[in-house]
């Protein structure tokens, strides 16, 4: 039953052999894993040029240009190698692939950024550069580098708008809430000239009686409320600049009242400066003066409640507002995303390793094909069962070694965080022996045309088995054939016990679909074994077909 050992034990060099294809698999995988297992992580080394051309530009009386805030930025950005040159160098060096992405920044870059509220506006062209031709995946980081740049400049627009817009804002409000002190110490002053208007009228009366004492008083008093009307056109003239302009008008014919007034009130001085004891025309004249100018004061009374009301409403819109420049970044940047992983992947090659696993297990199971004599001749053999079992014993003994090598230098070369490190170790060897149990059988009967087919599955695989890329994304054909073939279920089902989740293609599903092959396989491995010992030409067709001829 231990023919194939015996065979291969007094072969030292077909021991060797044996063993050094059972490394195939940890060789292979170190090598290619090797080679991608962090390539995210060594970004920085990328070259990305920036090619600054921004002349820049004056907005609000302030100097602005994009082009050096967005130099400053990348000096504190490790995330690729920066490098800023011109464009003639940037592209030569493009070509030959010593850079990845080439990003320009227009002259007028800053100057469309500050017109953008203006009737001309456009947008700032920026221009991207790769070369894919040369490293396509290069080329999508440095795409990838130039979209940043330009979300960067974007946001830097927008941070530099939105915090004028907020300060203008707060310039209004706090013109409104100045204006309204204004126009509340104005209705106090009309209040405190009503009050005056009526002692005028009470002195009017007392002179009608012939009082001289109480000329001179009225003339004093009438003075002041000339004065105060002054000081108040004064007042209203100085917040011409700053009412809203639907109030301009008002507050203009509000000035030509205070106007009329002035002059009506100096006609009742002069007035009172010529009448005397006794007079009572003048008087009377006087007192109707006098009315016309309470009529007028009360006019401006009610209109500075009217405009007093407008100021309110208006500063009510700003309630609750906060308009600081905190608030204005928050404003142009006013998301903050919260990415949750339900795995945890370390880097990349992690979530590349089932791919590479499935892959380098299966090239093993061909180099096996391909250097042991699978068809050695069956005098070698007691029976077909004896040829059977001594094959699929030999079979088995390759898996475990190849797989423990594999397992090993994941673990501890490689430090790969594994979930389920029992159930890992369990899915590679079924594949394993699948992969082997179906080759054999092919091997079995079509000699090295089952080492070809055993080539074109190992492709199909590749394509199909969605390692690399989502199978969506795939032909249709590779779309339709995904889930028949083994290898989807086993790289799905490394996936699973890796990083601790279920997919569709569960690790249950994959134990009992690659169970299935492996027995069925068997199943056909011990009918090939009986018809070669029962029909001599079979056999010596299949050896046929695995000789190699030089």
């Amino acid at each position: 039953m231990l023919n194939d050992f015996k065979n291969i034990l007094k072969k030292p060099i077909l021991l060797l052999s044996m063993l050094a294809i059972a490394t195939i698999p940890a060789i292979y995988t170190t090598i290619f894993l090797g080679s991608m297992w962090d390539p995210y992580d060594s970004k920085d080394q990328l070259i990305i040029d920036v090619v600054n051309e921004d002349e820049g530009s004056e907005m609000d009386g302030e100097e602005i240009n994009l082009g050096e805030d967005l130099e400053e930025e990348l000096a504190d950005n490790d995330e690729f190698k920066w490098r800023f040159s011109d464009m003639e160098e940037a592209t030569e060096d493009l070509g030959r692939g010593e850079i990845y992405g080439v990003v320009k920044i227009p002259a007028d870059a800053s100057e469309k950024a500050a017109r953008l509220l203006e009737d001309d506006a456009a947008n700032i062209e920026m221009e991207i550069q790769t070369n894919p031709g040369y490293n396509f995946l290069g080329s999508v980081m440095g795409t990838s580098a130039g979209n940043a740049i330009e979300e960067e400049v974007s946001l830097s627009i927008t941070e530099i708008y939105t915090e004028t817009l907020v300060g203008n804002l707060s310039d209004v409000k706090d013109n409104n809430e100045e204006l309204l002190d204004a126009l509340n110490d104005m209705k106090s002053g009309v209040g405190e000239l009503l009050d005056g208007n009526e002692s005028l009228a009470s002195g009017l009366e007392e002179l009608d009686t012939g009082t001289n004492q109480s000329a001179q008083q009225l003339a004093d008093g009438n003075q002041q409320v000339t004065d105060g009307l002054r000081d108040m056109n004064q007042q209203v003239q100085g917040l011409s600049g700053q009412v809203p302009q639907q109030m301009a008008g008002q507050l203009q014919a509000f000035s030509q009242g205070i106007d009329e007034l002035i002059a009506g009130n100096e006609s009742v001085q002069d007035g009172i400066e010529q009448v005397g004891p006794g007079v009572s025309d003048g008087t009377a004249q006087l007192a109707d003066g006098n009315n016309q100018m309470k009529e007028g004061l009360e006019e401006l009374d009610s209109g500075l409640d009217e405009m007093i009301g407008e100021v309110e409403d208006g500063l009510e819109e700003f309630d609750g507002l906060s308009l600081t420049d905190e608030n204005a970044g928050f404003i142009s940047d006013p998301i903050e995303v919260t990415e949750t992983e339900v795995t945890d992947i370390e880097n990349y090659g992690q979530t590349f390793a089932p791919f590479i696993i499935a892959v380098s297990l299966f090239l093993g199971c061909i180099a096996f094909s391909v250097l042991y004599p699978i068809n050695r001749q069956k005098f070698n053999y007691r029976n077909a069962w004896t040829m059977t079992v001594s094959k699929t014993l030999l079979m088995v003994v390759h898996a475990v070694i190849s797989t423990g090598i594999l397992f090993l230098v994941l673990k501890f070369g490689f430090e790969l965080t594994i979930a389920e490190p029992g159930m890992f170790y369990l899915i590679t060897l079924l594949w394993t022996l699948a992969a082997l149990a179906v080759i054999v059988v092919l091997v079995a009967v079509l000699g090295n045309v089952g080492k070809f087919i055993a080539i074109v599955l190992l492709i199909l695989q590749l394509s199909s088995s969605a390692g690399t890329f989502p199978i969506q994304t795939a032909g249709n054909l590779y779309q339709t054939i995904h889930p028949y073939l083994p290898m989807s279920y086993a790289v799905t089902a490394m996936r699973e016990v890796i990083f601790d989740f279920e997919a569709v293609l569960t690790t249950q599903s994959t134990i009992s679909y690659l169970s299935i092959i492996i027995a069925v396989a068997i199943i056909l491995f011990i009918a090939i074994n009986l018809l070669k010992f029962k029909y001599q030409k079979f056999e010596d067709v299949t050896r046929e077909m695995s000789r190699i001829e030089y």
